[in-house]
């Protein structure tokens, strides 16, 4: 069963336009909710599980949640709020605000004179750059011996690919470093993403002044002239910081969390080094090996969700769990390094829209 809601898509200073249009998800019009000191970025739509939906229209969606957000950025600076983030009405969205009004304000401050830039460098043809590896003493040695044969083995056919990719890697990393340092010395604050392919050697985001995009351009072109046309640089932006700043929100309704409470046993207050002595008690008592109560396992994968509810809750809301201090909302600002230290796959721009090519790709 789908249930309505507002979807989130960033925060913004206090003094932002009220209202911004029918851009939102599935045409749903954009506004703003504030506290006064800062706001939310907000429509009325579907609460969908993106996880559980065709990848094709959750893509969709994010465009979408993309677009909300590079318009808000043309009148006032935002920070981007983690795709698929929803409240459930306007009182949620105040509670949110009140919880995370300093994170806020202190990421909007460090934030609101930048932009993200999005840049993708890449070899504009890559059969010249592998028949200059061809001419390597080791593939030229590696060629040598399979040419001695009658066939190449299988073993043999890996290992040469295997060489070639080697020192594709190396030429490309030597020029992403030098890349990388022409860029540090005018903006620092770079993020590097894994390359998609074999012609890809840079997809980085970097931090730029809100001012900066002429002087930005003006170095991509130099770096074109000093790389004589062979790589091509594809830059996407201005953006939001989705790289640097993006908003997370949890909120744990009461009710899941009593659940949660009963089914470890545990008391109005308890700590998190107490939910977890619960929870391994538990296991051990609901272990197959030790019970053989046809609803134990049932019970145990229960148990097991009730305490990955209290353990996430007591982590991140940072406080006991504790009936008289109990938060429905956490906050947090995390950049996409931090989520992908965490161990999550963050949703990146492709960078097709608004973009800027030099190089030998450009035409």
């Amino acid at each position: 069963m789908t249930t309505n809601g507002q979807y989130l898509y960033g925060v913004v200073p206090a003094g932002a336009a009220e209202s911004f249009g029918a851009i939102g998800l599935d045409g749903g019009s954009v506004r703003i909710v504030s506290d006064g000191s800062v706001g939310i970025v907000t429509s009325d739509a579907a609460h969908l599980a993106f996880a559980e939906i065709a990848p094709e229209r959750t893509l969709q969606y994010l465009a979408q949640h993309q677009r909300v957000l590079e318009r808000v950025m043309l009148d006032v600076p935002v920070i981007p709020l983690k795709f698929g983030t929803y409240a459930d009405n306007d009182e949620q969205i105040l509670d949110i605000l009140r919880v995370g009004r300093s994170e806020f304000a202190r990421a909007l401050d460090e934030y609101a004179s930048k932009v993200e830039v999005d840049l993708a460098a890449f070899w504009g043809d890559l059969k010249p750059v592998l028949a200059e590896i061809a001419g390597d003493e080791a593939i030229v040695s590696a060629k040598a011996q399979i040419g001695n044969q009658t066939q190449a083995t299988t073993a043999q056919r890996v290992h040469l690919g295997q060489l070639v990719k080697e020192l594709l890697d190396k030429r490309n990393k030597t020029i992403t470093e030098r890349l990388l340092l022409t860029l540090r010395s005018r903006w620092p604050n770079i993020v590097v993403s894994p390359s998609r392919d074999d012609s890809a050697i840079l997809n980085a985001a970097v931090l730029i002044g809100r001012d900066e995009e002429t002087q930005f351009d003006q170095v991509l072109e130099q770096l074109d002239a000093d790389h004589a046309g062979r790589v091509t640089f594809r830059r996407v932006g201005p953006l939001p910081p989705y790289s640097f700043a993006t908003v997370e929100i949890k909120t744990v309704p009461g009710n899941r969390l009593n659940a949660a409470q009963q089914s470890l046993g545990l008391a109005d207050s308890a700590s998190l080094a107490e939910i977890k002595c619960a929870y391994r008690r538990l296991l051990h008592e609901l272990h197959p090996d030790r019970n053989s109560d046809p609803q134990a396992a049932d019970f145990l994968k229960e148990v097991s969700s009730a305490y990955e509810l209290l353990e996430d809750y007591a982590m991140n809301f940072q406080h006991t769990f504790n009936d008289t201090q109990r938060a429905s909302v956490s906050v947090t600002v995390r950049s996409l390094e931090d989520l992908r230290a965490a161990g999550r796959t963050p949703v990146r721009r492709d960078p097709v829209e608004r973009r800027v090519c030099v190089g030998a790709g450009a035409a």
